[in-house]
């Protein structure tokens, strides 16, 4: 295979493709966003938002099926496609079940 025709990426987990309410608490503020794309380590969230890489984060996160779920992150990058949150010690089973087809780290 041509190596210029090789798709790089750095997801290690799969993602599912969800858009879903996450409230996200941090330093005494409260922000509404939604996912783009979720996976059990972490989310691409939208809007960006005004958090800085490094910030960490509570995440509520409220699958339209199912209770909502809480979450501690750390926000990984912000770029112009939105905010990726890195997920702390995985996300609870009721998340994974889902169908993120992934295993998570349960606490």
């Amino acid at each position: 295979m041509n190596s210029s025709k090789k798709s790089r990426t750095r997801r290690h987990h799969p993602r599912a493709g969800v858009s879903w309410t996450v409230w996200i608490r941090t330093g005494g503020q409260r922000f509404r966003h939604h996912t783009v794309d979720i996976s059990a380590h972490g989310a691409k969230l939208r809007p960006r938002g005004a958090l800085q890489p490094g910030t960490p984060v509570e995440l509520l996160v409220n699958p339209p099926d199912a209770r909502p779920v809480r979450v501690s992150g750390v926000v990984w990058r912000v770029d112009s496609a939105g905010m990726a949150v890195l997920f702390l010690g995985g996300i609870p089973a009721g998340l994974a079940a889902q169908g993120l087809g992934a295993t998570a780290d349960y606490r």
